[in-house]
């Protein structure tokens, strides 16, 4: 019966470590998505920017192709 019990407190520490280390790790994959939206939306952001830029360059290109 000891014994039991002793098996039974050893699997329960074990299952407490096991908790606590995927709490611990699920805070780490949470912040690390956190960053990852991050840059997206600045990546996003970027491309939006130089897409933009790409048309005002053509746009006046054409408009030069117009005025030769």
């Amino acid at each position: 019966m000891h014994n039991d019990l002793q098996e039974l407190e050893q699997q329960v520490e074990k299952l407490i470590q096991l908790s606590e280390r995927l709490n611990q790790e699920n805070r780490h994959l949470r912040k690390q998505q956190v960053e990852l939206k991050r840059a997206r939306a600045k990546l996003l952001k970027q491309r939006d920017e130089a897409r933009q830029h790409i048309d005002a360059v053509l746009g006046r290109l054409k408009n030069y192709e117009v005025l030769s």
